[in-house]
């Protein structure tokens, strides 16, 4: 059996997003998959009121929640003033971990570092910083340096690996994976159609991509969450979802 938990990110059905419909609509769709874990992303929050109705449409799925900030951790050195605030939201939805940006953090003090452990731990989360597809962000030199002072500073915070990011780089994803995989807290998974031209870079259905994402999957840490993470059309979540559980359970 697989000790890895499939969770679906609510970018899979952007389309509706897009057209207004709430995230809070949305999680009882994941929950008719099968799947325990949802990650809710910020920037489709409409109002404060779908805090509430995201919570209570999470506890009756029976989901379990992440949270995902398109916002830096850390800024000019110091912890991102806004971090007490979506940790609360976090809080108040009940979710488990939230995910940022990795902003600064290779070149922050290690105090810094433990002053957001402490501010997570006050409001039971855990936290993850991730590689976007921005120069700041996204480049492997960049996490590789942002990792290196994390487990320095002993610091509990976390790394959430997007598998197709790195092509938004031109970096190398599995070159990426076989040196950061050791410290993955949560795998975000799509394929690409590995386009020369950034502009023409695209995710793409897991089988029609050029990353070989199931040999990846068979060498996941143990327990670390994996998260479709890219627009399906309705017809194909299911499939997709389904080709996941397979993988991981071969």
């Amino acid at each position: 059996m697989t000790t890895h938990t499939i969770g679906i990110n609510t970018l899979v059905y952007m389309t509706d997003l897009t057209n207004g419909t709430p995230q809070s609509v949305v999680l009882p769709r994941i929950a008719d998959l099968g799947a325990t874990l949802a990650e809710v992303r910020r920037e489709y929050i409409a109002d404060d009121v779908e805090f509430d109705r995201i919570a209570a449409a999470a506890k009756a799925g029976g989901l379990d929640l992440f949270y995902s900030v398109p916002e830096v951790i850390t800024t000019n050195g110091a912890a991102n003033p806004a971090l007490e605030q979506y940790f609360g939201e976090a809080k108040r939805m009940g979710a488990k971990n939230v995910k940022l940006n990795q902003g600064d953090v290779k070149d922050v003090a290690a105090d810094v570092l433990h002053e957001i452990d402490a501010l997570a731990a006050k409001y039971g989360v855990s936290v993850t910083i991730e590689n976007d597809q921005t120069p700041e962000n996204g480049t492997l030199d960049c996490t590789r340096a942002s990792l290196a002072n994390v487990a320095a500073a002993d610091s509990a915070i976390g790394y959430t690996f997007d598998l197709g990011n790195w092509f938004w780089r031109g970096e190398d994803p599995v070159a990426a994976f076989d040196e950061l995989k050791d410290s993955i807290s949560v795998f975000h998974l799509k394929n690409v159609n590995g386009a020369e031209s950034r502009e023409d870079l695209a995710t793409t259905m897991l089988e029609d991509g050029v990353i070989d994402w199931k040999a990846l999957l068979a060498q996941l840490p143990a327990g670390v969450p994996v998260f479709l993470e890219f627009p399906i059309d309705a017809a194909n979540v299911a499939p997709q979802y389904e080709q996941v559980r397979a993988a991981l359970a071969a």
